[in-house]
């Protein structure tokens, strides 16, 4: 049964691997660039997680064919006569009627326990939200969001300090082990989907300009900011005294002196090695941090005592 992977991203190359571990490489792959036109963003949205798959199947003889249109895809499908499709680190709808050229169907693979976090930047609005689990899901496409029934989900925990870094590290791992455990069901047939259960809850897409930092906000809020947005997405923003800055770590602080200062004021404290900045309610310890050009700004902050971060031109 042949199988084709819609993809472009670090998860879809995780996956392209365990199939090969498996002894079951996917026939084709439809991929995306580093940059892609899509609904809501015309003027072209950024892939923070590329891969390159077209070098990926080029190196195992697998064809591969960079995402155009709907009917394009179609076309290629025609000829492939596949029997299970897996959308991975994939962006765009595929509607029915490509669906239906899938002996097996369609299934996705979500960084979320659905129907919790349907839709955009799960693992992002997990950390934003300061969720304490996530997971990952395997589910029937359909024509709505993330609704589709499910061939299993896995669990794993989010840490108190962890980055997003580390989340799509534990979400690509866990998808890895749950398709070993599900694809020879899927494609003999005898895996029986089940509806999802629970109240849904819907996540809407992120931009880079989400990062900009409003240190009129607590303390924890810009600390939970930080650690969604940081590598391998843009990172969050602000400047110093007319240079954007991108702070890529920091910490809120639960107990330190009180500091009577404006929000987005810069203090140095005996009792804490980083710098710190006085938010609407406590303070965030600034641990790394870089311009434009990639340079460590973390002892520029130290040296600048006493000034103001203002908000980010992005």
């Amino acid at each position: 049964m042949k199988i084709v992977l819609f993809g472009g991203t670090d998860l879809t190359l995780r996956i392209g691997e365990t199939l090969v571990e498996l002894g079951m490489p996917p026939a084709c792959v439809i991929h995306v660039g580093r940059t892609f036109a899509i609904s809501y963003s015309p003027g072209g949205a950024a892939n923070s997680k590329f891969a390159d798959m077209a070098h990926w199947a080029q190196g195992r003889g697998v064809e591969a064919h960079e995402y155009e249109s709907v009917d394009a895809t179609i076309a290629v499908l025609e000829r492939l006569r596949p029997g299970v499709g897996i959308a991975a680190g994939w962006y765009h709808r595929l509607p029915a009627r490509l669906r239906r050229l899938f002996t097996r169907g369609v299934f996705g693979i979500h960084a979320s326990l659905l129907p919790k976090f349907r839709g955009g930047a799960p693992l992002n609005w997990a950390l934003l939200q300061g969720e304490r689990e996530s997971g990952v899901s395997l589910f029937v496409l359909t024509d709505g969001v993330d609704d589709g029934p499910l061939y299993g989900q896995r669990a794993f925990p989010i840490g108190p300090r962890d980055y997003i870094g580390d989340l799509v590290a534990r979400a690509n791992d866990t998808a890895a082990g749950l398709l070993r455990e599900s694809i020879g069901g899927i494609v003999d047939g005898s895996l029986t989907p089940q509806p999802q259960a629970g109240t849904p809850t819907y996540c809407l897409q992120r931009y880079p300009d989400d990062g900009a930092i409003d240190w009129t906000r607590p303390a924890h809020e810009i600390d939970r900011l930080i650690r969604a947005v940081s590598r391998p997405y843009p990172g969050a923003r602000t400047a110093l005294a007319g240079a954007k800055l991108t702070i890529w770590r920091a910490r809120a602080l639960r107990e330190a002196p009180t500091v009577l200062g404006r929000p987005g004021q810069i203090a140095r404290l005996p009792e804490v090695a980083s710098p710190c900045v006085v938010t609407g309610r406590g303070l965030l310890a600034i641990e790394e941090a870089a311009g434009e050009d990639g340079a460590d700004l973390l002892p520029l902050i130290q040296r600048s005592i006493q000034q103001r971060f203002s908000p980010a031109d992005v």
